[in-house]
Formats: structure tokens, C-alpha cells, sequence
């Protein structure tokens, strides 16, 4: 069985590697830029775990690398989970900061997932997970682009379940809160006792809560498809 992790340094990535190698797959998993950390990944289980160097933000780059999977590494399981916030106020000069968020976090994640679940279909078995966030549907100052590619990114995946359920494969979004990553920390720009003290569960995710629930979804403890699953820190998602 292999996997393809897109945005496998991240600390949500890393959960979710560790997860699926454990759970017997051979996984190969992208990164942008910091092969340091790559080797670090990988060296969980160098023997299961190989990766390729992937900049989300430049479709070309994306295409050549989808055309490369047939041949080198078709997999049954893909999980996209690389994104960036850039948050900015969504008057002025937007479109640069506009399209990088959008590219990254919405067009290049389906550009994968359609190759993904076009070689899927073929072996008639797969899951797709797109990692989404409680942002798709939480508007915040500032986070207009990002949140606004995260639910284009939901509304892609659940039309791509339809179009590919009769071939036995299935996608699911899993969109959390505030999770404990460095994305949060910059967030909070340290104050994170207050923020976490507005939050109903008075508590975040930690990784391994999303990395779980990705694992679910793959071994059919979550038995759906084209939904988008909401991990919260309290506060209803409707």
C-alpha cells in the first residue's frame, strides 16, 4: 500500500506520515523547501519513507510532478495538507496575495487530487483527504483569501466524490480549529493562554487529533465520503 502526503514537514504532515507508516504503508511525502527537515521526516523509517521536493505555488511545477505518479508512484491513499495563512486585510492591491493563497492552498491540492483519484479509479480503491480548516466557514479580519480557498477546496472535493464513489474511492475534508503547530503560535503572537481562554473547550487540537482522524477515514472507521468533518475547539461549525 503507499500514500502521498503533499506538505509532509509540517507538523500535521509528520503526524500523518508516522501514522500511515505505522499502519503498514509506504509513504512518500512533498516538501517546499527545508530538506533538513525532510531528512528528519524521513528518517522515522527511511526503509518506508521517500520524498520529493514540491512548490505548491507554482502550477507548472505541480502538473510535471502529477504526470510523474503512474509511473514512479501510484498511490492508494493521498492526503493534501500544505497551506499557507498569509492573512491580510482584503482591500487594495490583493491580487499577488490573492493568488498565492488560492494556487497553494486550493488550485495545486486538486490539481493532485484529480491525478490521484484519475489513477485511483484505475484499481478501483483510494481515499482522498484534503485538509481544510474551520476558516472555510468562520470569516475573520484578515483571512478572506485563505478561508475562501479553504471552501473552494471543500466544495471541489465533495463534486469529486460523486464523479468517483462508483469506483470505490472516497474523499472527506477533516478541517480543524486552532491545532498546537507553529501556525497557531504565530497566530497568537504570545498570547496564546488568552486566545485559548476565548475558546469554549479552553483547549486546542494537538496533531495527533487530526493525523487520527485521517486514519480513520483510511481504514473505513469513517464510513462516508464527500463530507467535510470539522474538528473544533468547542464552537459548533454549521
Amino acid at each position: 500500500m503507499k500514500a502521498l502526503i503533499i506538505g509532509g514537514t509540517s507538523e500535521i504532515g509528520k503526524a500523518i506520515v508516522n501514522k500511515l507508516v505505522d499502519g503498514g504503508y509506504d509513504v512518500m511525502f512533498t516538501y517546499n523547501s527545508n530538506i533538513n527537515k525532510a531528512e528528519e521526516v524521513a528518517s522515522y523509517k527511511p526503509k518506508n519513507i521517500q520524498f520529493a521536493k514540491l512548490n505548491l505555488a507554482n502550477t507548472q511545477e505541480v502538473v510535471a510532478f502529477t504526470k510523474m505518479l503512474k509511473s514512479d508512484f501510484s498511490p492508494d491513499v493521498l492526503v493534501n495538507v500544505a497551506g499557507i495563512t498569509n492573512d491580510a486585510l482584503s482591500f487594495g492591491e490583493i491580487s499577488e496575495n490573492l493568488e498565492k493563497v488560492h494556487t497553494v492552498n486550493f488550485l495545486s491540492p486538486s490539481i493532485i487530487s484529480a491525478k490521484a483519484a484519475e489513477l485511483m479509479m484505475a484499481n478501483r480503491k483510494g481515499h482522498i483527504i484534503n485538509i481544510s480548516s474551520v476558516a472555510a466557514k468562520s470569516p475573520k479580519t484578515g483571512n478572506g483569501a485563505y478561508g475562501s480557498a479553504k471552501i473552494a477546496l471543500e466544495r471541489f472535493t465533495a463534486s469529486l466524490s460523486l464523479e468517483v464513489a462508483r469506483f470505490k474511492v472516497r474523499t472527506i475534508n477533516i478541517a480543524p480549529a486552532f491545532v498546537n503547530t507553529p501556525m497557531f503560535t504565530q497566530f497568537a503572537n504570545g498570547k496564546e493562554k488568552e486566545v485559548i481562554r476565548t475558546l469554549p473547550l479552553r483547549e486546542i487540537l494537538e496533531v495527533e487529533d487530526v493525523a487520527n482522524a485521517a486514519m480513520a477515514f483510511v481504514t473505513g472507521n469513517i464510513k462516508s465520503t464527500g463530507i467535510t468533518l470539522s474538528l473544533t475547539n468547542g464552537a459548533p461549525v454549521l
